[in-house]
């Protein structure tokens, strides 16, 4: 280990003493720069600012009020229409929800009819049939309950937009 410590140190002696000598003869000198200290002023500059041909002109601020009456009025138009439709869509989505949450009231109750029946007849079948009759309708509710809270994130991520 000794042995190459010594070579480094040696290799690193001649690598110094080849760059230091490149820059001897070179007249620009880049790694010695003179330091000019830049003074940057805060001050307010007070001086006349010219002043537009169009200024003072009757006709150009006529066209300046009308261009700016005009691009008011077309984002106003654009704002309603926008309105409108945002309310459509809300209303849609609001029609949709319904929908759904009477589709889940009616699948309840169906389900909780069925069970009621399975238990009935549970007894006489010894509880099997009942038991897989009750997982497989779970199962399937499990399955429209996801695929309606799709549906709610979709029309909820509408609304957002």
């Amino acid at each position: 280990m000794k042995l190459h410590y010594i070579k480094i140190l040696l290799f690193s002696l001649p690598l110094n003493i080849l760059v230091t000598s490149s820059y001897v003869h070179d007249k620009n000198k880049p790694y010695i720069t003179p330091h000019t200290p830049t003074t940057t002023s805060r001050v307010l500059s007070e001086c006349d600012i010219p002043t537009s041909n169009y200024d003072n002109d009757a006709d150009m601020k006529s066209v300046k009020e009308n261009f700016d009456r005009q691009t008011s009025q077309r984002f106003d138009e654009y704002e309603e229409r926008m309105s409108k439709k945002r309310q459509k869509c809300k209303e849609q989505c609001e029609k949709d929800i319904k929908q759904i949450i009477l589709k889940d009231k009616m699948e309840k109750s169906l389900a909780e009819k069925v069970e009621k029946g399975c238990l009935r007849c549970g007894c006489g079948l010894g509880g099997v049939a009942a038991t897989l009759v009750m997982i497989i309708i779970y199962l399937v509710l499990r399955y429209r309950r996801k695929k309606k809270m799709n549906k709610k994130q979709q029309y909820t991520k509408l609304l957002n937009q």
